[in-house]
């Protein structure tokens, strides 16, 4: 869905567009629009489609319109997405007779370019409407730069830990007593009513209602009760001023706890060594993604946009540019190599395959945090906890997500799914 949303809003700078899940779907729509007289001129289609997939609907289409006696050059434009790199899948959809293909992360660039080779042009924008003198719109790389640049001239103002959580962090590594994780904790009254309250909880909850916060801390134990400091900690600077932007902060929020919680109980399950913890890693992963909003925000009310930012623009920017902005975060906070490789690596991990005939270094040693990471990210969109809201899913994560090399039955992927929701409901009070 979140795929489907960001391609929908770069093929509108082309022409009117429809989106359809399903392949059978998509074949019912295409036969629909030719007895309307209105044929689709171009189709962009997923080669992993629910029902029927994209080779068997190209294939479909490619009959249909030979039945229809419709000339090859008058045929429909298509071209296949796909985010697998394997040739036999590539051939196939050429011997299908599609007339292109693109590999995601799909671009507006990317898109641009491979529909110029067909001779379909971006719409231009008329002149009579916005006035001769609009300035050309900015590519994804163009603001991007922008943005670098204003950062090395200390021209933005970047999202910064709360000064608890920092202290939090300096507390936990030399290893201290509950009297002084309970003393420092005490001075955040949010953060210990919280403590208290999820240590009454369904979950959580003993034979007497604790009231105190160092029986809270001891119920919660030593791990339970870091976690929820990072999250509530975290929680405070996941807002946003904009009001325009503040339903997509939201969603990020949850997209990022519910990844938290995946991560957390995927390597429990899975038994993964892992350096660090999987917690905070789903916690931080799409931390680049706040930063941009609210440093877009800002240009925004400094007029660097006319109009405000277009939203082909926003969905490009939030999903090439937050793995490296997210790394140049965490590293600016100090936190450890594990960390700022899962941030930077986890949109696209390594394959099982790159990684059997990788050699060791410090760029492959962290390849388990960034694929759990990677995994659990993608369950959390798929049970609807992603930045565009979009609802659940009910597709294979194996359609989405490079999962063999874990192992991940679908039996463990429901544990998963299910413990989420459980926690998803718990923190609901945070939202």
């Amino acid at each position: 869905m979140v795929s489907r949303t960001k391609l929908e809003l770069i093929m509108e700078s082309f022409g009117d567009c429809k989106t359809l899940e399903h392949g059978g779907d998509a074949l019912a729509v295409f036969q629909q629009a030719h007895q309307d007289g209105d044929p689709f001129n171009l189709m962009l289609l997923d080669i992993n489609l629910p029902g029927m997939d994209g080779i068997q609907l190209l294939s479909a289409i490619r009959k249909a319109e030979k039945q229809l006696g419709i000339e090859k050059s008058q045929q429909a434009k298509i071209l296949m997405t796909t985010s697998y790199r394997d040739k036999e899948r590539i051939v196939a959809s050429i011997q299908s007779e599609c007339d292109d293909y693109i590999g995601k992360p799909v671009t507006l660039e990317l898109i641009r370019n491979k529909l110029k080779k067909l001779g379909i042009k971006q719409q231009a924008l008329s002149t009579d409407s916005i006035g001769s003198d609009m300035p050309v719109m900015r590519t994804t790389d163009q603001i991007y730069g922008e943005i670098v640049l204003m950062m090395e001239r200390n021209q933005v103002k970047l999202p910064s830990l709360p000064r608890l959580y920092i202290r939090f962090r300096e507390l936990t590594a030399q290893q201290p007593s509950l009297d002084e994780i309970v003393d420092l904790l005490k001075n955040d009254i949010a953060i210990t009513a919280e403590i208290i309250r999820r240590s009454n909880s369904a979950y959580n909850r003993g034979y007497v209602t604790n009231k105190s916060l160092d029986k809270a801390v001891t119920r919660l134990g030593y791990d339970a009760m870091v976690r929820l400091v990072a999250e509530m900690s975290i929680r405070k600077f996941f807002t946003m001023q904009s009001q325009k932007y503040r339903p997509l902060v939201e969603n990020l929020w949850k997209h990022s706890i519910s990844c938290a919680y995946a991560a957390e109980l995927m390597s429990k399950i899975l038994k993964l060594e892992i350096d660090g913890d999987p917690f905070l890693m789903g916690l931080l992963h799409d931390i680049g993604k706040l930063a941009l909003l609210q440093i877009i925000a800002d240009m925004e009310r400094q007029g660097k946009f006319n109009d405000g930012i277009h939203p082909i623009l926003l969905v490009n920017i939030l999903d090439e540019y937050h793995c490296q902005l997210g790394a140049k975060l965490l590293d600016r906070w100090k936190f450890a190599d594990y960390y700022i490789h899962a941030a930077l690596h986890h949109k696209n991990p390594k394959s099982p395959a790159d990684i059997e005939t990788s050699v060791e270094s410090t760029e492959t040693a962290y390849d388990n945090e960034s694929m759990l990471v990677h995994i659990a990210s993608q369950t959390a969109n798929l049970m609807g906890y992603d930045i565009l809201a979009s609802g659940p899913v009910e597709i294979d994560l194996n359609d989405v997500a490079p999962v063999e090399r874990f192992n991940l039955q679908p039996e463990k992927i429901t544990t998963t799914k299910e413990y989420v929701t459980q926690r998803m409901t718990e923190v609901q009070e945070l939202f």
